[in-house]
């Protein structure tokens, strides 16, 4: 049950705050803002929780014997959290090329994905009214809220810290296939629902493939800010 409580306390923290300022501000500030808001709230919160679990994950959790098992199910289980830019020398996530991929790679994905969802009908079956009011907000919000801030702070919490977290007692595969869907169903809405499980799959991939959290991110922000200036 602790193990859960750690693996859930970011999305938590990210659920209570961004609720919070909903009922709180949500009379005064447009849906764009409200969201700009939670997330520069969110971010400081995440980054002290990511940095200290790198720190933890250099030493290892718990017992030895139970790092050793860890180890022994999953060699990369004891590794070391990830950085926003990679690290290592030579890290393919490193290069411009795979950063400026992952960036139109989003854009292009969610393009076909909710074009996808159109021709069967998805968007004709359920209200959508979350995603309306953040895309009828005032531009600059839509910008500087989903646009550039939610994609970090969801990034932060959903692969650096969940994620990551996840990892140390699971499967990567189990891993993201869970994390895909708390991501998806943190969205509210079935549309959402839908069109996030697939996307966060992705974000897993680019986290693991590029070795860093700016992949993600970079996807997240071709993706929603695609959506935006399309609207």
């Amino acid at each position: 049950m602790s193990w859960i409580l750690y693996v859930l306390s970011p999305v938590i923290m990210h659920l209570l705050i961004s609720e919070g300022i909903a009922v709180l501000a949500g009379t005064a500030l447009d849906s764009a803002a409200c969201t700009a808001l939670s997330s520069a709230v969110v971010l400081p919160a995440a980054i002290r929780m990511y940095r200290r679990d790198g720190k933890l994950h250099e030493k290892g959790f718990g017992s030895g014997a139970e790092r050793k098992s860890r180890s022994e199910r999953e060699p990369g289980a004891g590794q070391r959290v990830k950085g926003f830019l990679g690290k290592c020398a030579g890290n393919r996530g490193a290069e411009p090329l795979f950063l400026l991929g992952c960036f139109a790679g989003g854009g292009i994905l969610n393009l076909l994905w909710s074009g996808l969802m159109n021709v069967l009908g998805i968007t004709r079956l359920f209200s959508n009214d979350t995603q309306t009011a953040l895309l009828t907000s005032g531009i600059v919000m839509q910008l500087l809220g989903p646009g550039l801030l939610v994609p970090i702070a969801e990034e932060l919490v959903f692969r650096g810290l969940c994620y990551t977290r996840m990892k140390m007692q699971l499967p990567v595969w189990q891993a993201a296939l869970f994390s895909a869907l708390l991501f998806a169903l943190t969205h509210g809405n079935p549309i959402q629902i839908i069109y996030a499980f697939p996307m966060a799959l992705i974000l897993v991939l680019l986290y693991e493939k590029g070795g860093m959290l700016a992949g993600p991110v970079l996807f997240h922000m071709g993706a929603n800010l695609l959506a935006i200036l399309l609207t």
